[in-house]
């Protein structure tokens, strides 16, 4: 029986014979795959699913191409019989040969005629076009073009060699990368991102994903298709912030439409609107506030002037994660330790360089720029110094800060915008310069308006703190230790118990920055005490509710987020409901509050927020169970008329929906409910017997089935579907801009919230402080007027004490006070413990400033204005620096910068040179810091020096204690400080606890007498012809004389 398509007119036929010998094996290209799949999706209605599948349309795509083809075929090797006995076969295609094709004969009748139906059904199917087929195509025809955009494909070449033109969405990333160059640019596509060409392979070596082989440059006609890599929509935070944390630039280009709102609109007929929206960097990257830090993340711009010689250095930095801003403007000298200490500081993750540098300091900022203890470099860019940079820099600065300030006709004067002008236009030429540089660098990020928070301008030099250099700052490890550079042992690393993460900022800066006023530091620790003495009480627990409660997030980075207008609805949320529960805790009269007027001012700047919160809190749905529900984030009296007229118009559509169903119940004849199947709303569903789909219209479009039922979509249904998601579209953009505006909103009481979460990190510094001083061994120090002086008894190192198994030996220290000693020269032997004898003295002054209780019996002070330290013996390749340089450099400064109220710590200087040019520059210091009146710890291995201390009660002689053995003579170290000079070092006993080999160890013990017995000798000769001198009645022969004696004593 002949199939009833083929029996009509001689298209169908000829669409039989092309569609049947598409299946057929041609010897000139590969076998193609089974038949199984194309006949069961042909056979089958289509649904959306297998529509959304780009793999289905090249395969439709592919099958045309091929029935063309084959239409122009002048021969065939097998007739339409035997391409029909190909396609109706169930065996694979790749497992039949050509002979088993063509053989009919063993076939009987009934076989036959089965294979026949089954191919008129399919060709019917095929060749017939249905109504539900189009309906499909029209519905998702803007999800195709977007697939199709997606999928780059390769640019032909024609015959004549030329290449034919880009695609429109090739060009359009063309255009942009062209355009940023500098930036690993994400592009969106779909919902992928996808990096092209050579940030491709970037990405797949900094990402580990792959990269699609392709061209890596970016010219106007690339040979072929880009190289590609591509990460999912939803994983693009995670992966930007792994490539900006390798020191990449990165841009974000986002499709600014979406395939409903494109499908409408103008643009129709080309690729999707996309624009570069974000761009990141180390320093800039704020997306995330929950992420824990590894430094600061501070951007810093320089600039210098070079003088006769000298440097003058402006500087401004910028930590856009929290909004503070430090500026400073200094002279600095040759070894550039000023800048020096300022980095090490500010610990910049990004340098922005404004005109050129001086050799010295070009070395500086390349040594610290490539010392990150994260292992990344930090980014240098550089800005171009015109001649006229001043004026316009000026020029730019009042521009900008008087934009932001204009007032309208009718409002009144503001006092405070006229101050802040004011000082803006007396910061220096150089300040001026790097802050012009920094806000037109961080306008290209979006960051700009942090400028705008004066409040949180803080000049570096000011004199309310104590300045700790970099030579202090790494020789008492105060925020990393020597070891492995990491927190663990380090100063910060003790007193650290802050519960969160801008209290443990607000920590950090304490530490860097003692303080120098005695009020303050007076207010200060007598607010750690109370809180020490106050455990357990019903206010000491509330205000520990208070920072359990703030401890759940970053407060102060979704402040400034919200101030960026780049918070999401759960961090508003979040900071909202955490202060208002806080607020909660400060209201009511049962509160009593405490003496300390630093812990009750920081209490009422979180109960004076509580009103403002509120309001904020009652506009929104905060208690719903989705917070980042855009359509339902306000309350009804809140929202915006765009919000309300969009919503009116989605529920127009939906009522429209809801009276379709009855229409849809007519032609049916029964009643009808709308179902929701895998997402896909407005189904009809209808038995799959002849008698309910005999009354299915031709119309309708079958969406999906089972064995029992069909689910349709009528027509009208896919029209009003289309018009409601446009109506969402355009109510999710006025929901954004309606939050948007809230932000804004809340921004203007930025200074209020400032104030409260600054309020509740100072809570968490003295909380922490607090439980320091309840550690066992820690007393209060006593600051008193007067005269310089330490005076600790039995004090202890706060870190080693808690790292070492054993118990600390503590000592003692009396100096200062006019007419009594004011320095300490310290011998004794190797590893006896001399180093960190000055380094615990030190750090217990540095505590004590801080506002802590220190690790001592008691603790007797005075106000220092510094401490200086030059400790150990490296040189600096990177500055071009060595030992020696290093050293004299940094004791130059010291000599420079001490005062009478500074305590200079110097070990063993003099070592990087001879012994004798060694001994007398030690002394040469000694003898200046003496005279100065400057409290110094002098540790040396010069015995020689110990007569400096004869006959001047300014300096005494001390050692550490040791017990020697004579059987084996080993030592016992007891690290205990006691009077006099120790005259050996017992070098050869830290090479026998090296493990120096023995015999090494005992030739070195024959020199080291024979060199003893040489100087003995030596000395007595010299002696001798003093006595001499002397006795011939010489008048220097005496003083000679007396000075030889001490040295042989």
């Amino acid at each position: 029986m002949a199939p009833k398509s083929l029996k009509g007119s001689s298209q169908n036929s000829s669409n039989q014979r092309s569609i049947s010998s598409f299946f057929t094996p041609k010897p000139s290209q590969p076998k193609p795959p089974a038949p199984q799949d194309a006949s069961v999706n042909m056979t089958n209605t289509l649904t959306i699913a297998s529509i959304h599948k780009k793999s289905t349309k090249r395969q439709s795509e592919d099958i045309t191409s091929d029935v063309e083809n084959e239409l122009r075929n002048k021969k065939r090797k097998t007739d339409v019989v035997a391409a029909s006995r190909f396609v109706y076969s169930s065996t694979p295609t790749a497992a039949r040969t050509g002979a088993e094709a063509l053989d009919l004969t063993e076939e009987d009748e009934e076989t036959k005629e089965k294979k026949m139906k089954l191919h008129e059904q399919f060709v019917e199917k095929l060749t017939r076009p249905r109504e539900d087929w189009r309906r499909q195509t029209t519905e998702h025809e803007e999800e195709e073009a977007q697939d199709m955009e997606e999928e780059e494909e390769p640019l032909p070449k024609s015959r004549k060699g030329k290449k034919n033109s880009l695609t429109p969405m090739v060009q359009q990333y063309l255009d942009v990368k062209r355009q940023n160059l500098d930036k690993i640019i994400v592009f969106e596509v779909g919902y992928k991102f996808q990096f092209y060409g050579e940030d491709a392979r970037v990405a797949a070596k900094e990402l580990n994903i792959v990269c699609i082989p392709g061209v890596m440059t970016y010219d106007n006609d690339p040979q072929g298709r880009l190289a590609s890599a591509s990460i999912p929509v939803g994983r693009l935070p995670v992966h930007v912030k792994r490539l900006v944390a390798a020191g990449h630039k990165v841009g974000v280009v986002k499709q600014l439409e979406t395939a409903a709102l494109k499908a409408v609109g103008d643009n129709r007929g080309g690729p999707f609107v996309r624009k570069l929206t974000n761009v990141y960097t180390q320093g800039t990257y704020i997306e995330d506030p929950e992420a824990e830090e590894d430094g600061p993340g501070t951007i810093i711009c320089l600039t210098e002037t070079i003088l006769s010689n000298r440097v003058h250095v402006g500087m401004v930095s910028v930590q856009p994660t929290t909004g503070y801003i430090m500026y400073d403007d200094f002279d600095d000298e040759f070894m550039r330790s000023e800048l020096e200490t300022r980095l090490l500081h500010l610990t910049p993750c990004e340098y922005l360089i404004v005109g050129s540098l001086s050799d010295e300091t070009r070395k500086i900022v390349k040594h610290l720029s490539g010392s990150s203890r994260s292992g990344v470099k930090a980014r240098v860019e550089n800005v171009t110094k015109s001649k006229t940079m001043v004026a316009e820099s000026f020029s730019h600065v009042s521009s900008f800060y008087a934009s932001k300030f204009q007032q309208s006709e009718n409002e009144e004067p503001n006092t405070a915008r006229q101050y802040t002008l004011d000082q803006i236009h007396q910061l220096s030429e150089q300040v001026t310069m790097c802050l012009s540089a920094m806000i037109k660098h961080l306008t290209e990020y979006g960051l700009q308006h942090v400028f705008d928070l004066t409040v949180n301008f803080q000049n570096f030099s000011t004199r309310n703190h104590m300045m700790l250099n970099g030579n202090t700052l790494n020789s008492l490890e105060i925020y990393h230790n020597q070891t492995d550079h990491g927190a663990k042992g380090s100063l910060f690393w003790q007193l650290d118990r802050t519960k969160t993460r801008f209290g443990k900022r607000l920590l950090r800066k304490w530490i860097g920055r003692p303080l120098l006023d005695q009020a303050s530091l007076e207010a200060r620790i007598n607010a750690v005490q109370e809180l020490k003495d106050s455990g357990g009480s019903r206010e000491n627990d509330r205000l520990r509710r208070v920072l359990k409660a703030a401890s759940k997030s970053d407060l102060e980075k979704i402040l400034i987020r919200i101030y960026y207008k780049r918070a999401t609805r759960k961090e508003v949320l979040l900071l909202l409901r955490t202060l208002q529960a806080i607020g909660n805790e400060f209201a009511g009269s049962s509160y009593e509050g405490f003496r300390s007027d630093t812990v009750n001012n920081a209490g009422s700047s979180i109960a004076q927020i509580t009103t403002c919160v509120t309001e904020f809190l009652d506009r929104v749905r905060w208690r719903s169970e989705n917070e980042e529900d855009l359509y339902s984030f306000f309350r009804e009296d809140f929202e915006s008329e765009a919000v309300t007229d969009q919503k009116c118009l989605i529920a127009e559509v939906e009522h429209d929906l809801e009276q379709h169903r009855a229409e849809a119940a007519s032609k049916l004849g029964r009643p009808v409910n709308f179902v929701t199947i895998s997402g896909i709303e407005y189904l009809v569903e209808v038995e799959n017997s002849k008698a309910q789909l005999g009354k299915v219209p031709a119309s309708w479009l079958k969406v999906s089935g089972t064995k029992k039922s069909s689910r349709f979509h009528t027509p009208e249904v896919v029209k009003s579907i289309r018009r409601r998601d446009q109506y969402k579209e355009s109510l999710a953009e006025a929901c954004d801009i309606a939050f948007t505006r809230y932000l804004e909103q809340i921004g203007e009481y930025y200074r209020q919230f400032r104030d409260c979460i600054f309020g509740i990190a100072t809570l968490d510094c003295l909380f922490s402080l607090a439980e320091i001083a309840n550690q066992p061994g820690y007393c209060k120090p006593d600051f008193s007027t007067g005269d310089p002086h330490i005076e600790i008894k039995q004090g202890r190192h706060p870190m080693v004490e808690q790292l070492l198994l054993d118990n600390y030996v503590p000592n003692d220290i009396d100096i200062g006070p006019s007419g009594t000693t004011n320095a300490l020269l310290i011998t004794g032997p190797n590893m006896g413990g001399k180093s960190s004898y000055v380094r615990s003295m030190s750090l217990i002054c540095i505590m004590a400033q801080i506002g802590s209780f220190v690790p001592a019996d008691s603790a007797r002070l005075s106000l220092l204005d510094g401490v200086y330290t030059r400790m150990g013996a490296l040189d600096n390749i990177m500055k071009g620096e060595s030992t020696f340089m290093v050293e004299l450099g940094e004791t130059s400064q010291i000599l420079k910068q001490a005062t009478r109220r500074s305590l200079v710590i110097l070990d063993e200087l003099g070592r990087g040179t001879s012994t004798m040019d060694g001994v007398a520059i030690a002394e040469a210091v000694l003898q200046f810091l003496i005279d100065r009146g400057i409290m110094t710890l002098f540790i040396t291995h010069y015995q020689d020096l110990a007569k400096v201390a004869l006959g001047n009660k300014s300096l005494k002689n001390v050692h550490v204690k040791f017990r020697e053995t004579d059987q084996d003579n080993a030592i016992t170290f007891l690290y205990q400080i006691s009077g006099g000079v120790a005259h050996r070092s017992y070098g050869l006993h830290v090479a026998r606890l090296a493990n120096i080999p023995r015999s090494i160890i005992e030739l070195a013990a024959v020199k080291s007498r024979e060199l003893e017995m040489k100087i003995s000798h030596r000395r007595a000769t010299n002696l001798g012809k003093l006595v001499t001198q002397f006795l011939r009645g010489e008048s220097t022969a005496v003083e000679r004389l007396l000075c030889a004696s001490t040295e042989a004593g």
